[in-house]
């Protein structure tokens, strides 16, 4: 029965293969962050190539800052459904949207429509139809005002997470196209491409993201200094340790009300800095930024391909003690989930304190945003359990929102595997 069961699922296997295609984006977008006003004005270009066997007249495009703008965005009824009004009561000036959009395909510009349904997708029409293995130039400035954090994009103060935060062309596979609305309950289903990302934002940030630094060198020397200062707190006995956090608690809140008193902008906050980050073969770009975290640094080796990941956590002064081992958490979680599945396939992992609202955690490429956690075992088993996600749903790219248990579940799993393990 075996010898008969292998060459069906092998013959399977190949004819689906036969029949499959992916779409490539490849993004180049410059970004500034104005962190008075919460706004973000941007530029984008994308290069959609189009390796389906249809032609397209037409692509669906996610514009999902604008789930925050009104009551009858798909987030915000979700919400209710769900018997929450934590968004029903959000006042106006913490709400958040996307707009100044200004569609041209190859130079010329297009016709675009919102979704009859939900405001946070739109349908760009194609000046001409696209061919298979045709490719298209796609152009637009755009605005976006943050939202104070109510899922995931937003920011608390100058705390700042942007993520879902560009418009992204929707999924166009052998089942035709996926257009969704954004959902706090409900994940993604991106094309996989490259990202080439400039972001401009005060130089007093410190900033992580999906990807490598391009001509980072002044950045990393910055944010090196920072990790020593980070990294040597470790070496501290309790006491000592209680007592420099104490004493970075009380110098940022006392740069928060000298601010707040005199309404003076510092020489830092004045004078700018642009951060440039690059990614291939992901399907989704963030980053998060906050003056005031304390920065840690690791490596790990991979042992199959003899490769070293850079590690970096950012964190609060105020949950410093329970981020103290973040690192070794960063750590395990890629070692076993490397030897598990293959190797980490890109150059760092990072774990970033935040206030997003969505769950205990939330992945990105490269990148995860961790929530308040309640123990040193909790923020364990979250850090761990985003960074699995970089296999599912970061390497596989399964559709989230349809097939849930292809990427919770079998990152579940992989979460016992991992306890059992250690």
């Amino acid at each position: 029965m075996k010898k008969r069961i292998f060459p069906f699922l092998l013959l399977t296997f190949v004819l689906s293969e036969k029949d499959y295609f992916q779409q490539h984006v490849a993004y180049d977008i410059s970004v500034e962050l104005d962190d008075k006003a919460h706004t973000l004005s941007a530029y984008e270009k994308i290069i959609y190539t189009n390796n389906s066997t249809d032609t397209l007249n037409f692509i669906w495009f996610h514009l999902w800052p604008n789930a925050y703008k009104n009551d009858s965005s798909a987030l915000a009824q979700q919400f209710l459904r769900l018997g929450s009004t934590r968004f029903k009561y959000t006042k106006e000036k913490d709400r958040g949207y996307i707009d100044s959009l200004d569609f041209s395909i190859d130079g010329i510009d297009t016709e675009w429509k919102f979704h009859t349904d939900w405001i946070d997708v739109a349908k760009v029409t194609l000046p001409k139809p696209l061919p298979p293995k045709g490719t298209i130039t796609i152009e637009t400035p755009f605005f976006v005002k943050l939202p104070k954090v109510i899922s995931r994009l937003g920011h608390t103060g100058k705390h700042y997470e942007i993520t879902q935060w560009y418009p992204k062309p929707a999924v166009y596979d052998k089942d035709g196209w996926h257009p969704m609305p954004y959902l706090n309950m409900g994940e993604f289903y991106s094309e996989f491409g490259s990202f080439d990302v400039k972001i401009t934002l005060p130089k007093n940030y410190r900033i992580m993201a999906t990807g490598d630094l391009v001509n980072g060198e002044t950045e990393l020397a910055w944010l090196d200094s920072l990790a020593s200062i980070g990294d040597s707190l470790n070496t501290l006995e309790d006491k000592e340790f209680k007592k420099a956090i104490k004493k970075l608690q009380k110098e940022s809140k006392k740069a928060k009300k000298k601010k707040k008193d005199t309404d003076a902008e510092s020489e830092d906050s004045v004078v700018v800095k642009t951060i440039h980050f690059r990614q291939d073969k992901v399907h989704d770009f963030a980053w998060f930024a906050d003056p005031y975290w304390i920065v840690q640094k690791g490596e790990l080796w991979l042992e199959d391909s003899t490769r070293q990941v850079t590690l970096w956590s950012m964190y609060l002064p105020k949950n410093a003690k329970l981020w103290k081992s973040s690192i070794e958490y960063l750590h395990d979680s890629g070692y076993w989930y490397s030897k598990f599945y293959g190797d980490y396939p890109y150059n760092h992992i990072t774990a970033v304190d935040g206030d997003m609202s969505a769950g205990g955690g939330m992945e990105y490429p490269n990148i995860t945003v961790i929530s308040r956690s309640g123990s040193e075992d909790l923020l364990e088993y979250v850090i761990m359990h985003e960074v699995g996600h970089n296999w599912f749903y970061g390497i596989l790219g399964n559709n989230e929102r349809d097939h849930t248990w292809m990427d919770e579940g079998l990152n579940e799993y992989t979460n016992i595997r991992y306890w059992e393990k250690k």
